[in-house]
């Protein structure tokens, strides 16, 4: 039933791609005679024959629940518009390869386009960087492996310009791509600016239609592929991208946490196959196959289907099986055939089987590892080219290798083979001298060709023949090619991002060496590449390093390891601990003080001593700035003066500091200074929130781009973060939700989202979610004890207070809000002192309102926001000791600060504080009622419409004034 009848014509035209068997002559209507017919069985290949098994094919059995959850998944993925990540999971010879064969040919044969991306991870320790992504790029230019620097930068251009419509964007991509290829130069931003541009060139090929992205093997996939799959599934939006992952369970030892808490992500595990499909699967490649031994079979199979087939293989390579027409059939009694236990010793059987000479090719294919040209194999196995292309054909026909015959491949004219279990076993039969003297051939092949792209194959290479040698003087010479392959390797994967892969191929050179300056070089590499992500590992390395360099005597690379450890506790926010270490490090290194090295040093000490508010912090800042300006040392320059104007700030000065920022971010735009960017526009933004927190938003804005557009994806999340805050201030709280569901996945570990949850749970309390805003805080405090600058642990009390007011837990926001100020003087002081007074005037206690504002006006800091506050907070306290003209004259003044910049929060909260306190008799309190009304109606916060209810009802009911603005109330008003 429901089977698919064809004519002549159309056999002819799909009998490429789909299988059809006779179906015999039928009558149809407006015909004389019977036509012959022809049933179409299924689909194997894609349009016009491309991407057909060479080799023995299997029915596809026992997985029609998984092929149709993924073809759901893919087909939810174009409608939804939105990415997904999809991870089969299995071991070896499962089937996750074959699932992946069927969903491209069904993917193939849609009406509508597909863009198919597809690349394997190679088995070289911990992969080649980047390598299946490379593939991907190759096969979307039709880029061969024999192309040479001019052709392939051509096509890449070409494609470049097909696919991505802006210019500014068509440079920026090229660049990136042929950096991935092993071309030009890597892009200042490094990893965050390489990431960006290749997950755009891919978000511009999804925009034309669903695309897909397959990574196979990934349990061998280099870390950084990894974080790039993390990177495309946190940053791209609204568009069709569907990533299908392949890999074996090793993948968890890597990354326990794959795919967790991801949203869009699927967990595909493959299951063994019932008996059932066993036995199908095996009927269908040999009809008539014994029942005794399809019984054997199935049960030594263990649900794996590649046993079965390898079985097969193994009976046709020993003659019991013949080809008829497509089918297998048996020859002679195959009762009493012997067949391996597993999979492992079946696979070991086959080969076994070969001839000597023809398994010492195969075992040197191996060496090469999953693919392999003819001439790297000529290199390492010592045989003609034109014997071994009619020795790689037998094994072809044998079904051990395939050759790569698709015009859009890369590799094409390569041979492969046709299992990785295959090629592990085949490499496993090499004795250790063996595999020795290969690698070394491999690495010198390798060597040859000058590609830096194939920088960790070489790498691999000459560590697995320094492995496998015995000790003496080949295995300390085989450890220093090694050593200069590994640091190389490292060299490349850290340009392109890479930086978890550069740490571990310095670790493994570090595992070569026992010279201490070679190791102390090593170590201050290693730490260098680890400090963004796990500065712990940075912290621990750059101590060895320190003590290494010491030992020696090498005052530049004891500078430049104190330094190194100082941005590793400065990442974590512990600059507390830094300063001792440096401290000691500059006396120690006195005999240098004015080289570049040291220069670092004291520009790093400056600014932790800033950080935590040290009084020699401005003096050393002048310093630094006085040695690197000769020198034109720009990064340290732009350093130096964003460390004077954070002094500056912290001694309650405002337009020295904000001169000084906006002055050095032309310095930081020439030089390509991003991270020195970001921190000048934060810093900028900081200082201006007590001014003008319009101006502030833009400049955060300004860094977020900054942010999107270098692919700093902590640092979006930073600025993301701070920009919640005057977002709500400026009553633009639909866009904090906007930023609340962009950060919904990120990490809650990460320390750059603490003033995200700060202000996300002052949010939450304005809108009434008490429980969820005390939540958030509490759910951020972890992070906020592990920092050592007191301003991240003041926001604590910041939020704390604000949450329990609008809580209508008086008694405890003021609690909060006095501890906060009687901690150090911070950025917040005058905030806490304003909630304190808030308070307590909500309470009616007039005193503690009466103190607090007295603090709050002693508080030296300038800005028209901190100015406004201070008045609106003076007049509430004028207005309760009955000097109504006083209290309505600094009322007037805030007034229009707030409604010229445009601030409905504020508005709101001195509206709310004036029809609390004003005397009804007069209106102007049940006017100032009735517009912070309407304010927190349209902003829709329950907690200050509350308030405004419960004032209220305190008030006398006799207020006869109009109603009107408060301002027009304010002008009209006398003096009693």
């Amino acid at each position: 039933a429901g089977a698919v009848l064809v004519g002549e014509s159309t056999e002819r035209a799909a009998n490429q791609a789909i299988q059809f068997e006779p179906a015999g002559e039928q009558k149809l209507k407006g015909k004389a005679a019977p036509v012959p017919a022809f049933r179409a069985l299924r689909v194997v290949a894609e349009v016009g024959g491309r991407n057909r098994a060479g080799v023995l094919e299997a029915p596809f059995v026992g997985r029609d629940d998984d092929f149709r959850l993924l073809k759901d998944l893919f087909h939810a993925t174009g409608r939804d518009t939105r990415p997904r990540l999809v991870s089969v999971m299995g071991p070896a010879g499962i089937g996750k390869s074959r699932l992946a064969w069927e969903f491209s040919k069904y993917a193939d044969g849609l009406v509508d386009d597909t863009y198919w991306h597809a690349g394997r991870s190679p088995s070289y320790g911990e992969g080649v960087t980047f390598w299946a992504l490379g593939e991907m790029v190759r096969r979307r230019a039709e880029l061969l492996e024999s192309d040479d620097e001019a052709t392939t930068r051509t096509k890449v251009g070409a494609t470049v310009r097909r696919w991505v419509p802006d210019e500014g964007q068509q440079r920026w991509i090229e660049a990136a791509l042929l950096a991935l290829l092993g071309l030009g130069e890597t892009l200042p931003g490094s990893r965050d600016e390489l990431f960006a541009a290749w997950r755009t060139f891919f978000e511009r090929i999804a925009e034309k239609g669903p695309t897909v992205l397959l990574f196979e093997d990934l349990q061998w996939a280099d870390s950084g592929l990894l974080d790039f799959i993390d990177h495309l599934l946190e940053w791209t939006k609204s568009l069709p991208i569907f990533v299908m992952t392949l890999s074996r369970p090793e993948l968890l030892e890597r990354r326990p946490d794959w795919g967790a808490g991801r949203r869009n992500f699927v967990s595909l595990a493959l299951e063994p196959l019932p008996d059932a499909a066993m036995h199908e699967l095996l009927e269908g490649l040999v009809p008539g196959l014994p029942l005794s031994v399809r019984k054997t079979i199935v049960a030594r199979a263990d649900g794996i289907p590649l046993y079965a087939v390898e079985t097969v293989r193994m009976l046709v390579a020993e003659g019991k099986l013949r080809d008829e027409s497509g089918v297998y059939k048996t020859i002679g009694d195959l009762d009493a055939i012997a067949i391996p236990d597993t999979l492992t010793a079946l696979i070991a059987a086959r080969l076994d089987g070969l001839a000597p000479a023809e398994r010492s090719v195969l075992q040197a294919a191996a060496v090469l590892g999953q693919s392999f040209s003819v001439k790297a194999l000529e290199a390492l196995s010592g045989v003609d080219a034109e014997e071994l292309v009619l020795m790689l054909a037998g094994f072809v026909r044998r079904e051990v290798l395939s050759l790569e015959a698709d015009p859009r491949s890369p590799e094409r004219g390569q041979y492969s083979f046709v299992q990785a279990l295959i090629r592990e076993v085949a490499y496993n039969q090499l004795a250790r001298n063996e595999r020795k003297v290969r690698h070394l051939a491999a690495a010198r092949w390798f060597e040859g060709l000058g590609d830096d792209e194939l920088a960790g194959v070489l790498a691999e290479h000459y560590a697995a023949a320094y492995r496998n040698a015995p000790s003496g003087a080949e295995a300390d010479a085989l450890a220093g090619q090694a050593r200069i392959a590994l640091r190389a390797a490292a060299e490349r994967a850290a340009n392109l991002g890479s930086k978890a892969q550069a740490v571990a191929f310095l670790t493994r050179a570090l595992e070569m060496t026992e010279d201490p300056g070679e190791r102390a070089a090593l170590l201050e590499r290693a730490a260098r590449e680890a400090t963004d992500a796990t500065p712990e590992v940075a912290r621990a390395h750059f101590d060895d390093a320190m003590s290494l360099y010491r030992m020696l005597g090498d005052l530049s690379g004891m500078a430049r390891s104190a330094t190194g450890i100082s941005i590793a506790l400065n990442q974590q926010y512990r600059p507390a601990e830094a300063v001792p270490i440096l401290e000691q490090a500059v006396e120690d290194t006195v005999g240098i003080a004015s080289e570049p090295d040291a220069i670092r040093m004291l520009a790093e000490l400056a600014r932790s001593y800033a950080l935590i508010r040290h009084p020699k912090a401005l003096d050393l800042v002048d310093r630094v700035l006085e040695l690197a300006e000769p020198l034109e040392l720009m990064p340290i320059i732009a350093e130096g003066l964003i460390n004077r104007a954070l002094v500056l700030s912290f001694a309650d000065r405002y337009y020295e500091p904000t001169t000084i920022l906006r002055g050095v971010l032309p310095i930081t735009e020439a030089n390509g200074l991003n991270s020195a960017q970001m921190r000048a526009l934060n810093n900028l933004a900081s200082g201006l929130l007590k001014d003008d927190v319009r101006e502030a938003l833009r400049l955060i804005d300004q860094a977020i781009e900054l942010s999107r557009r270098s692919g700093a994806l902590g640092a979006l999340a930073y600025f993301r973060g701070t920009s919640v805050y005057p977002l709500l201030l400026s009553g633009k709280w639909d866009e904090i939700e906007a930023a609340i569901n962009e950060l919904e996945d990120a990490d809650p570990e990460d320390a750059n989202l603490l003033e995200f949850y700060v202000g996300k749970a002052i949010y939450l309390a304005f809108r009434g979610e008490d429980e969820r805003a005390t939540a958030t805080l509490e759910a951020a405090r972890p992070l906020l004890a592990k920092t050592s600058q007191f301003e991240y642990v003041a926001l604590d009390r910041f939020a704390a207070a604000q949450i329990a007011a609008l809580g209508g837990r008086l008694e405890q926001a003021h609690s909060f809000a006095s501890e906060g100020m009687s901690m150090p003087r911070s950025e917040l002081t005058w905030s806490f002192a304003e909630w304190a007074a808030r308070a307590a005037l909500w309470m009616g206690d007039t005193d503690r309102a009466r103190a607090a504002v007295d603090l709050l006006e002693a508080i030296r800091q300038p800005g028209r926001i901190v100015g406004s506050v201070k008045r609106q907070m003076r007049a509430a306290i004028d207005a309760l000791d009955g000097r109504r003209p006083q209290a309505l004259a600094g009322y007037r003044e805030a007034l229009g600060t707030w409604r010229d910049q445009d601030i409905p929060v504020y508005l709101g909260l001195l509206l709310t504080d004036m029809a609390i306190v004003l005397d009804p008799e007069y209106g102007e309190g049940a006017t100032a009622a009735e517009e912070a009304r309407s304010i927190w109606t349209r902003l829709g916060s329950p907690p200050m419409l509350a308030r405004l209810d419960q004032a209220m009802l305190l008030k006398a009911t006799n207020n006869t004034a109009p109603a009107g603005s408060v301002s027009e109330a304010v002008e009209s008003s006398t003096s009693a």
